[in-house]
């Protein structure tokens, strides 16, 4: 085991993604994450960061109404070994300013992405 996960974001594919924040917004009064990058639209959901993007960019899904699920683990190599000896689809680890992460599939399919960031 590579220690416990978090659940911490979850990716939208959706058409519009200024419209989804101002529907997040009005509904549920989500507020803008302080983590949010510019280009991406992300809420703050009580410990878990929604992320609106449009179909198939970054880690959405390829068509709307499919999910990404987010965990921030301890150990993205570790996680990546443990993936694998699960049965999961893995990707390559990528290395970037704010930290690392990989893009997986579940063994049903399920989008995730696992990622450590830079302290």
């Amino acid at each position: 085991m590579s220690g416990r996960g978090q659940l911490r974001n979850v990716t939208l594919a959706v058409r519009d993604p200024a419209a989804s924040r101002t529907f997040y917004h009005s509904v549920f009064g989500l507020p803008d994450s302080p983590r949010a990058s510019p280009g991406f639209v992300m809420l703050d959901a009580g410990g878990v960061t929604l992320i609106f993007q449009p179909p198939g960019a970054g880690g959405a899904a390829a068509e709307p109404g499919g999910v990404e699920l987010g965990f921030a683990v301890p150990d993205v190599t570790a996680t990546r070994d443990a993936l694998l000896a699960a049965g999961a689809q893995v990707g390559e680890l990528q290395r970037m300013g704010w930290g690392e992460a990989l893009d997986a599939r579940d063994p049903d399919g399920h989008a995730l992405t696992v990622y450590r960031q830079r302290e």
